[in-house]
């Protein structure tokens, strides 16, 4: 549309309702991320945040021309990628030659099918020059990476994943957050994700390019979970994300919509200890045809107003270890309660719910129509795969017809637990006043 960045933020803020040093900072962080990334160039971004060295080299290793860019001016470059004070020297100073050669083994090594060998790090391959683009940066800040040692293995949804560690720490912080994934070596491996120990932090590999970084242990399992998440579920094929908690009661599905800090994931964890099946806290995915809501069960992730509202379902939950999310909250992971006994099979959605906290309301539900929770739901879209056509509509359509709809207003957190369970523990006949006057608004849309 031609708007400035400074233009995208103040547009961005107005619709998010966010103030306007954190819609500068959101903004300028995509926006980075996408010139590094080749999306976009020539965008000048005073206000974005510092880049670290692993996550330029990245940048530099997959898109061209950045490359030709560095070639004519290191320094030029390393303002435009904003890359850190502390990493300025070893930036500037990597061989552009060496660069070429790496980013064309980084290529191959993309086209390859199946997990890389670690034989096969093309990080850290020698160059024509005979030192390796890693061995250049080590002069600064990458001194003394260790060989990963630790090996897990987890199933999400249809991905499968090696996560290597360097260390007992790393795992000791991220493992528990992922272990009700792990599964047995499989056969073969989807995606492999490295952690590495560097002098300043820790680093996260995706098949061998740099994808993140966290200055210290607490900020490790966010990044790592993040992105295990955003592959799988980008590997998957689905009709619509929504950002809703969603547990079973065995045979259908219960979406619990909302924008964060309104409930949800506490309601979620309280039903999923006492009587429900736990499918996610975060992310509603939508089957390409049946619109069937998919378990994506990891683990719930419990802010710390929660804690307390939570203690009498989950005892443990207060001793569990504390992690910093990047948008500055403080965290703990709660595995699920059990496993599923099916975790690859999808439910029929039969309820939606739509709680929100308020300390001084009634506990009650109240019906809504299935145009305004349609429209609700839509509000709470995460991802659409693919422009919605005529016969998505209908589908659409067809799916919200199933479904009975809800808001649920809270102060009480064994209340609205309470009615939920009485609504949904079972399936239930719709009752004949609640199905007419949904058809009712439905005919005067």
């Amino acid at each position: 549309e031609g708007l400035a960045p400074a233009d995208i933020a103040t547009t961005y803020g107005t619709a998010f309702g966010v103030g306007d040093a954190e819609a500068e900072h959101h903004v300028s962080s995509v926006l980075l991320t996408w010139q590094g990334l080749g999306y976009l160039s020539g965008a000048m971004l005073p206000g974005a945040p510092e880049t670290h060295l692993t996550t330029a080299l990245g940048w530099l290793l997959t898109n061209p021309s950045l490359r030709a860019d560095f070639a004519r001016s290191p320094a030029d470059t390393a303002g435009t990628l904003r890359v850190r004070a502390a990493d300025l020297e070893a930036f500037v100073t990597l061989d552009p030659e060496a660069l070429g050669a790496q980013a064309e083994g980084v290529a191959r090594a993309g086209r390859r099918h199946g997990p890389a060998r670690a034989s096969e790090h093309v990080l850290a391959s020698v160059s024509p020059s005979g030192r390796s683009v890693l061995e250049l940066a080590a002069e600064s800040r990458l001194r003394g990476i260790a060989a990963t040692s630790i090996s897990h293995y987890y199933e999400l949804l249809t991905t499968s994943f090696c996560l290597r560690l360097a260390s007992t720490a790393q795992e000791a912080r991220v493992h528990p957050a992922l272990a009700h994934l792990e599964i047995e070596k499989p056969a073969a491996v989807d995606v492999v994700l490295d952690v590495l120990e560097v002098d300043s932090g820790h680093v996260l590999l995706e098949d061998l390019l740099p994808m993140g970084y966290s200055a210290d242990l607490d900020q490790l399992t966010p990044l790592v979970t993040f992105r295990v998440r955003q592959i799988a579920i980008d590997r998957h094929p689905y009709f619509l994300a929504i950002h809703a908690g969603v547990v079973s009661n065995g045979e259908h599905g219960i979406l619990l919509p909302g924008a964060s800090g309104r409930g949800k994931t506490t309601l979620t964890a309280a039903l999923s200890r006492d009587g429900f099946r736990y499918f996610s806290d975060e992310f509603a995915l939508l089957e390409e045809t049946t619109l069937q809501v998919r378990p994506v069960p990891l683990s719930l992730t419990i802010k710390r107003g929660a804690v307390g509202p939570l203690a009498a379902y989950y005892p443990e939950l207060e001793g569990l270890p504390t992690h910093l999310r990047e948008d500055g909250r403080t965290v703990r992971y709660l595995s699920p309660p059990e496993h599923l006994p099916d975790p690859e099979r999808s439910h029929a959605v039969r309820w939606i719910i739509f709680p929100y906290y308020e300390a001084d309301a009634t506990t009650s539900l109240h019906p809504l129509s299935r145009p305004e929770a349609l429209r609700r739901l839509l509000r709470e879209c995460l991802v659409l795969p693919e422009l919605l056509d005529r016969v998505g509509v209908e589908n659409l359509v067809r799916w919200i017809r199933t479904v009975n709809s809800f808001e649920l207003p809270m102060s009480s957190l064994v209340d609205a637990v309470d009615l939920v369970k009485r609504h949904c523990g079972l399936p239930v006949a719709v009752s004949p006043d609640y199905e007419a006057s949904g058809a009712e608004a439905e005919d005067g849309r």
